[in-house]
């Protein structure tokens, strides 16, 4: 079970975006971003794996590393993520947007062979965000997007992108039962105009609860 003070909550708001491979998470962010900055909200970008050596080292470890060591690899990294970016700046009142967090490991590593059990344990002290934002799209639009691309990782190689988005909506129930605020949005045949003003809505709600 995730451990948190629920007395000690930060001013700011933290907000994850997540989703398959080519399922167009940074589109969404860029826009949803951009539509704070015009409400007048200090916003801090993040991403993982970090741009700190640990997380330079989590992303080129994965084609070279399998299983239970890639995944602490993975949990340290967001340990470090957290400690160093995320709290900071949610203690000074911005709205954090970060692209990537706990989802992910829940959907890879097990893509890589492990349990559920396992991710969950080396992931038992993170903090669990104010609006946690899944994006889907269909099997065959994932495929048309990851095509286009120069480079692909050994997951979207090496995997099955059905696999990949059934764990991700399996995730979603499983995180939601955890106490979790999940989102869950097509961001495949929806506009993604719609899914920026659901997501802007949301935020706005949970800007006027801090009040």
């Amino acid at each position: 079970m995730l451990k948190m003070d629920k007395t000690n909550r930060w001013k700011g708001i933290f907000v994850t975006f997540e989703g398959p491979n080519g399922v167009g998470k940074s589109s969404l962010i860029d826009s949803v971003a951009n539509q704070l900055v015009q409400f007048k909200f200090d916003i801090f970008r993040t991403k993982e794996p970090t741009l700190s050596p640990l997380g330079e080292f989590v992303k080129s470890a994965e084609e070279n590393y399998r299983g239970r060591i890639l995944a602490c690899l993975v949990a340290a990294d967001r340990y470090f993520h957290l400690e160093n970016e995320v709290l900071p700046a949610l203690q000074e009142d911005k709205i954090v947007l970060s692209d990537r967090y706990i989802e992910s490991s829940l959907v890879l590593q097990r893509l890589d062979g492990l349990d559920v059990e396992f991710i969950w344990d080396i992931n038992s002290q993170i903090c669990i965000p104010d609006l946690s934002v899944i994006l889907t799209a269909s099997v065959e639009i994932l495929k048309q997007r990851l095509s286009q691309r120069n480079s692909l990782g050994r997951f979207e190689r090496t995997k099955s992108r059905r696999e990949e988005l059934n764990y991700y909506l399996e995730t979603a129930e499983f995180l939601s039962r955890h106490g979790f605020n999940i989102l869950l949005l097509d961001n495949g045949t929806v506009p993604l105009e719609q899914n920026v003003k659901k997501v802007i809505q949301k935020i706005l709600i949970l800007s006027s609860r801090r009040k």
